[in-house]
């Protein structure tokens, strides 16, 4: 197969004034492939960038101290979304759950705990919206391996059953 030209990921976020010239990125990106014998690494591409020639200059925050805090808030982020909180009911073993979820409300997006935005009609659909937005896109990027094809099957099966505002 060959490749006929390149275009941004849907949803893809880039660093604030970065071109949106996917076709220029991809030539770049393929080209360093193409050094690096096939093998590209996250540091070819970063040791690249670092010119201020490069294509793929624009695309980093090159302020160390802005870096850093960018950094810091996505450690943040990967902290609230490891912890797993221990639920108990009377009757019933203890159920272990994700404690926060995402809420992407425009301007103010947060998190909340899990039993509160499942229990409130606007946040669940948020949250029910982005899990099966989240599950197509995965669906998009294996969609070529039919030894996932029973499991699309079982998601649109549970696409059904869903209430309507998930479904996009």
């Amino acid at each position: 197969m060959q490749i006929a030209g390149f275009e941004f990921s849907e949803g893809a976020r880039f660093q604030p004034g970065a071109p949106s010239d996917a076709n220029a990125v991809g030539a770049h990106i393929e080209l360093l492939r193409e050094r690096c014998k096939g093998e590209l690494t996250p540091q070819d591409i970063l040791d690249d960038a670092r010119h201020n020639n490069s294509p793929l200059h624009a695309y980093f925050e090159w302020s160390d101290t802005a870096a850093a805090e960018a950094y810091r808030l996505q450690q943040a982020r990967g902290l609230i979304r490891a912890v797993v909180a221990i639920y108990v009911q009377p009757d019933r073993p203890a159920q272990r759950m994700k404690a926060y979820v995402h809420i992407p409300e425009k301007g103010a997006p947060h998190y909340r705990e899990t039993g509160h935005a499942m229990s409130q009609a606007k946040t669940r659909q948020m949250v029910l919206t982005r899990a099966w937005n989240e599950l197509q896109a995965w669906r998009q990027r294996y969609k070529d391996l039919k030894e996932f094809s029973a499991l699309f099957e079982a998601a649109d099966e549970v696409a059904k059953r869903l209430p309507k505002g998930p479904k996009r």
